[in-house]
């Protein structure tokens, strides 16, 4: 009976487990049929096929590079994979992934070249039929293909690592280690591929005891949770040997610490970072960097990216300190690779919207000076050859500004107007160029046009000086009045040039880049006569001192020729009521210099009239100075039609017409200052112009003249004013008065927050 129950126990046992695995096979679910060609044919599906035992299957064997064969079809070369039945892994239980056993069924046309159906570590066992077809046909087509998934790439990785590292085949190390450098090239653009490469190059070079060179800088040093082993050998043959970290260690050892990560600048910009980091090193240490020698020594393990198997690798060179031990001096190097980064990210913003520019002299501007000359600049070593073309083996050479703007890659406004931001760039290329040029506006208040005449000289960093420096001013001035003075008559002589150069070269407190600068600065002027106005308004400015030498320098340039015409005669006029001296003097001066006056020719013959006797010349010597006041008087006559035009610039006030055809609109009650240095009247006339837009000259003196300023002198002060604030004129226009489009949205902003 007892029998009985144990029988009946166990048969339910028995129903109980069968019917839960057919569930636990079923999921619980009705199983779908489906006819395939297997089932057609009377035959299991391959999944459902008796497999032959481990012992039954074939032992695996490594197809040597350059062999040839076939798999499902596909002709396989280049050899350089295991191939077959077995293929035992470190893992206990467990086959290599990378074995490839033939008679594993291949898909005959489904196809996974993404490897989206394989795991994250796939096998060739495992993975499916679709797979492993585009695994083949990858292999077939000489493993080059850069589209396919990189899983396919890692199932030959695995191979390699195995036949290097666990068989320690040391005839193919050398090919291995090519073949993974050619898998690189192709597939180091994956993150995870790149940094399992690189450990088996540093791996298999330690293996097979390759000289141990010194590693290449390079933004993507880093190598996970460590710093490369070819890296840590480099550093710890150097500590070793007692020599201090150059430049090139320091900065391999900052760029492959894990928890560096550089900034967008150091990744565009790398070759000048590298540049840029030497430099700023060396300055820092310049005999190199000392770090104590660690008592931790270097010790390598290799761990496949496969997972199966794990050795350590012997170290060459013996017993070598381990620079990851070593944190001291971390923090400054990362501090001096965040300077140089920071101190290209101008650069770094412009190559990032015109790659293109790299190399252009636009580019070369916004580079760190300490880089100059440091870096390979094709552009600019161009644009300096063109410069030299127009030195002509000289030190001085002229050119005009549009000419200079095209020769630098710079561009000319479409307005054709030359603004103090493009004037300064080219100052600053061509202070790197060791050129200097005037008129240059950073060392003085100048206009400048696209044709108007620019003189190069040659001159260390551009040849820069103190604008503001006392003595450089009072010369700049001497310049500025005496040019004027020379050219008043329309014709500039050897003298009158000989005669500014003698004044610059005699100028006390000048140094020689001063005068080399003024020199050059003298002869655009003679060139391009300055307007008259914008100089006779800073003059009158000048204390009683340098008024007075002004006044003679301009008196000594006009007369240096030995005559003096009317146009001359004019401009002396007009320069010494300016400086607040009499007119008269200009005639003494003339006297004293006994120089020939430019008279009309006589057209009709003279008629003698009797008058008051001439007396006999005294017999004895005259003593004084005799003055000629017959001659002066001629002089008088001859410049009264020449006085009578500077009347309308230097009227009185008190004669301003009082009444106006067309008067200055009203301004508006409480209404003040809008902007800071001018005052109420010319903030008002500027304000007028700026509402209208433009206005005619004729308007334009008129509202001057109600506002009871002198239009000319009005419109010298705006512009001075603009001088100061901008760098240049604010109004601009001979027959039209219209503000300087660019300066315009600034004027308006400053109005409205007055």
């Amino acid at each position: 009976m007892e029998w009985l129950v144990v029988g009946a126990i166990a048969l339910f046992v028995w129903v109980w487990i069968r019917r839960r695995n057919s569930r636990t096979a079923r999921g619980g679910e009705p199983v779908a049929v489906h006819l395939t060609h297997d089932a057609i044919s009377g035959r299991l599906p391959s999944n459902q096929q008796q497999k032959p035992s481990r012992a039954e299957r074939p032992k695996a064997r490594w197809v040597p590079a350059g062999e040839t064969l076939e798999i499902a079809g596909f002709l396989i070369p280049g050899g350089m994979i295991y191939v077959g039945g077995r293929l035992s892994s470190n893992r206990t239980g467990f086959e290599e992934n990378c074995l490839i056993d033939p008679k594993l069924p291949v898909s005959r046309r489904d196809v996974d070249p993404a490897g989206d159906t394989m795991s994250y570590w796939p096998s060739y066992s495992s993975i499916s039929p679709s797979a492993r077809r585009s695994y083949l046909e990858w292999l077939a087509d000489h493993r080059q293909d850069p589209d396919i998934g990189i899983g396919h790439v890692f199932l030959f990785f695995y191979g390699l690592e195995r036949r290097l590292f666990v068989d320690r085949s040391a005839e193919e190390a050398a090919a291995i280690i090519a073949e993974v450098r050619r898998l690189l090239g192709i597939y180091g653009g994956n993150g995870s591929f790149n940094s399992y490469a690189r450990r088996l190059l540093d791996a298999g070079e330690l293996l097979i005891g390759t000289p141990n060179a010194a590693p290449e800088p390079a933004p993507d040093l880093r190598d996970g949770y460590e710093i490369p082993i070819s890296i840590k050998v480099h550093l710890g043959t150097r500590l070793a040997a007692g020599h201090p970290l150059s430049s090139e260690d320091a900065l391999l050892w900052v760029l492959s610490l894990p928890d560096t990560s550089l900034r967008t600048p150091a990744t565009r910009c790398f070759e000048e970072l590298r540049a840029l980091w030497h430099i700023r090193f060396r300055e820092r240490f310049p005999d190199g960097l000392r770090v104590r020698v660690p008592k931790r020594r270097i010790s390598m393990h290799y761990r496949a990216a496969s997972g199966t198997f794990d050795v350590a690798i012997p170290v060459a060179g013996g017993d070598l300190p381990d620079i990851s031990a070593v944190t001291a001096p971390l923090d400054g190097l990362r501090d001096l690779l965040s300077g140089c980064t920071d101190e290209l990210d101008s650069y770094s913003r412009l190559l990032g919207r015109r790659p293109e520019a790299r190399g252009t002299p636009q580019a070369v501007l916004l580079l760190p000076n300490a880089l100059f000359g440091a870096v390979d600049l094709q552009g600019l070593r161009e644009t300096r050859q063109q410069v030299e073309h127009l030195f002509a083996g000289g030190s001085i050479a002229a050119a005009r500004a549009e000419q200079l703007f095209e020769m630098l890659g710079l561009d000319v406004p479409a307005n054709g107007k030359l603004s103090a931001a493009a004037m300064t760039q080219m100052g600053e290329l061509f202070d790197r160029l060791d050129i200097g040029y005037e008129p240059d506006r950073r060392y003085g208040p100048v206009a400048i046009g696209p044709d108007n005449g620019v003189v190069l000289f040659k001159a260390p960093r551009g040849g820069p000086v103190d604008p503001d420096r006392t003595e450089y001013v009072s010369a700049r001035i001497n310049v500025d009045v005496t040019a004027l003075a020379a050219a008043s008559d329309g014709e500039v002589t050897r003298a009158e040039i000989e005669l500014l150069n003698g004044d610059l070269r005699a100028a006390p407190g000048l140094s020689p880049q001063e005068r080399t600068r003024l020199l050059a600065y003298a002869a655009t002027l003679l060139k391009d006569t300055p307007k008259q106005k914008a100089i006779m308004s800073r003059l009158a400015k000048l204390p009683e001192d340098k008024r007075n030498r002004v006044a003679q320098s301009a008196i000594g340039a006009a007369l240096a020729d030995g005559h003096v015409s009317p146009e001359e005669v004019k401009f002396l006029e007009k320069l010494l009521k300016t400086l607040g001296f009499p007119k008269d003097d200009v005639y003494s001066a003339i006297h004293r210099g006994a120089v020939r006056v430019d008279e009309p020719v006589t057209v009709s013959p003279e008629k003698w009239v009797p008058g008051v006797p001439i007396p006999p010349k005294p017999a004895g010597p005259v003593s004084g100075i005799a003055i000629d006041e017959a001659r002066l008087e001629r002089i008088r006559r001859e410049t009264d039609a020449v006085s009578a035009l500077l009347t309308e610039i230097f009227v009185d006030e008190e004669a301003i017409e009082a009444v106006r055809t067309d008067p200055v609109p009203p301004a508006v009650a409480g209404e003040g200052p809008a902007y800071p240095g001018l005052d109420a009247a010319h903030t008002r006339l500027l304000t007028l112009v700026l509402s209208a837009g433009e206005l005619d000259e004729s308007v334009f003196e008129r509202y001057a003249r109600d506002l009871r300023l002198l239009p000319d002198g009005a419109r010298e002060t705006i512009n001075e004013w603009g001088f100061e604030q901008f760098d240049e004129p604010v109004l601009e226009g001979d027959n039209s008065i219209v503000i300087v489009e660019h300066i315009r949205s600034e004027l308006e902003v400053m109005g409205v927050n007055r």
